[in-house]
């Protein structure tokens, strides 16, 4: 059966960039799923198969970038309908007193500037096919936790970048949204390196863990997916929540 077009998730290996490949390849549309290990894309890969299509690279790298540019011309009767920013990290979980500015430019390098870069990057297909982008924001966008004070800045970052693009490219729709504690990675850094910088609130952390309340990668991963092939005009711009009573018809 012939894909519907293509959708480039980042962060594709592995907790919710996998589960939204997984939906996407799903509702037959082709992946570009990019993620730094090629074994755990091969892997996939061999799961999914001919609709997801690996490609392993760091998106902080803009020399390999082009790679990306190379792969779509390869596809070019297939539009462009999405591209989902999923990579993303939380260290340095420090203080921002005792962070180093090479830990804070890291974070920013992986959360804000590639993001920033593969959106230049994709514009020009995303116009063309009135496309849609996803951004992976959250919570921390809008609260400052201790200890995060480089995720939240650069997540705050992102979703600003999202409201100038829903200002200055009308053809395309732009969305951050707020994934919610899910059983992640990132979580398991957390519980594990968190406990010195974050203070009191990493009791909450490990609570959620231990209660069981974590969310499974492919509830707020699904939500995303959807959004990817259906968000509105009227979306466009604006930072949800994963449950957010506006995005109801995106969850299962």
């Amino acid at each position: 059966m012939s894909s519907k077009g293509i959708v480039i998730v980042t962060g594709a290996s592995r907790g919710m960039g996998k589960a939204i490949s997984e939906f996407l390849v799903s509702q037959n549309v082709t992946v570009v799923g990019i993620a730094r290990s090629a074994s755990h894309l091969a892997a996939l890969a061999a799961s999914l198969g001919p609709h997801f299509v690996p490609l392993a690279l760091d998106v902080t790298d803009d020399s390999k970038l082009p790679q990306l540019d190379s792969l779509l011309a390869q596809f070019p009767s297939q539009p462009l309908l999405a591209l989902i920013n999923n990579a993303g990290v939380l260290a340095p979980l420090e203080k921002l007193s005792d962070a180093s500015l090479k830990d804070w430019q890291r974070n920013f390098d992986v959360n804000l500037f590639s993001v920033l870069a593969l959106t230049q990057l994709c514009l020009p297909r995303l116009r063309a096919a009135h496309g849609r982008i996803i951004n992976v924001s959250s919570g921390a966008a809008v609260n400052a936790y201790r200890g995060w004070s480089a995720y939240c800045a650069s997540k705050a970052a992102v979703n600003m970048l999202t409201l100038s693009l829903a200002v200055e490219e009308p053809e395309i729709v732009a969305v951050a949204l707020r994934p919610g504690v899910v059983d992640t990675d990132m979580q398991g850094e957390i519980r594990t390196d968190g406990g010195s910088a974050m203070g009191d609130v990493h009791a909450k952390f490990l609570t959620y863990h231990a209660n069981g309340e974590l969310l499974a990668p492919e509830v707020p991963g699904n939500v995303i997916a959807r959004l990817a092939l259906g968000a509105g005009k009227e979306l466009s711009g604006k930072f949800y929540s994963w449950n957010a009573p506006e995005l109801a018809a995106f969850r299962d």
